[in-house]
């Protein structure tokens, strides 16, 4: 059984609560365990994921949070030794150019433009799940992990 770890972070609760979905119908494939650690507002997110990252961890990160914005937690976890190379996916309504540039130039592995179908977040989950990080690098075209999932 293949495990892992997703950590997401978004204060929109129906973006939570539809993400959740999303990861609880890929778990019921036996052959794959998912443990899914959902942050509301990013805060804590760091020190969720220095407790609980483990081989085969992804980030999903959304941009517009209250305090600090996607793009400040994705420095404070690029930052922090314990977490550094923990791979983050932004995960975004905007599918602006500037912020996708801008998420690469601050060390995200992906930008995904949030989906609005459902099975299209299983499958951008799938995507997501079928990387190997440590040994794939997005290549400027392939950045926006969208294009990747259909």
């Amino acid at each position: 059984m293949k495990e892992y770890s997703i950590f997401y972070a978004d204060d929109d609760e129906d973006d939570l609560m539809f993400f959740e979905e999303a990861v609880y119908s890929l778990s019921g494939d036996e052959a794959v365990k998912i443990n899914l650690h959902l942050v509301k507002n990013g805060e804590n997110l760091l020190e969720v994921i220095s407790q609980t990252a483990a081989n085969n961890s992804v980030v999903f990160m959304d941009l517009n949070m209250p305090a600090k914005s996607g793009f400040e937690h994705l420095e404070d976890i690029r930052s922090n030794s314990l977490v550094a190379t923990t791979p983050v996916i932004m995960y975004s309504t905007s599918a602006d150019k500037q912020n996708i540039e801008k998420s690469k130039k601050l060390g995200a592995n992906y930008y995904a433009v949030k989906p609005s179908s459902f099975r299209d977040v299983i499958k951008l989950i799938s995507k997501a799940l079928s990387l190997d990080f440590n040994t794939d690098t997005a290549p400027p075209n392939d950045f926006l992990l969208n294009k990747l999932a259909i």
